[in-house]
């Protein structure tokens, strides 16, 4: 017995999509990665009462997220915004004065 081509067409089409939906990120894998992120442009800042943005991500062709990391304390340092490079996984920042952003929840 022959199947139609439209259901093995059909078939394929369900496995890919099923092969694509299973290589997603997981929460916890993203959960990782902003960790990551967060640590790295902390870090990179200088600041000592840093005080993270939410992270801002781009198209993955880019290969990078940006994140802007203010000082808690009032008159401290000049906010700095900080560019994560994915594949390198690397911070690097430059100061941003008179920018603002909200904390991270």
């Amino acid at each position: 017995m022959r199947l139609p081509a439209v259901t093995i067409s059909l078939g394929l089409a369900i496995a890919a999509l099923s092969a694509s939906v299973a290589s997603a990120s997981s929460p916890d894998a993203w959960a990782e990665f902003d960790a990551r992120v967060t640590k790295a442009c902390v870090a990179a800042s200088g600041i000592r009462n840093a005080r993270p943005s939410p992270i801002v991500g781009f198209d993955d062709r880019v290969g990078t997220v940006a994140m802007l990391v203010s000082d808690r304390k009032r008159g401290g340092s000049a906010p700095k915004l900080c560019l994560y490079d994915k594949r390198a996984r690397k911070a690097f920042v430059d100061e941003a004065a008179d920018w603002s952003a909200p904390p991270q929840r």
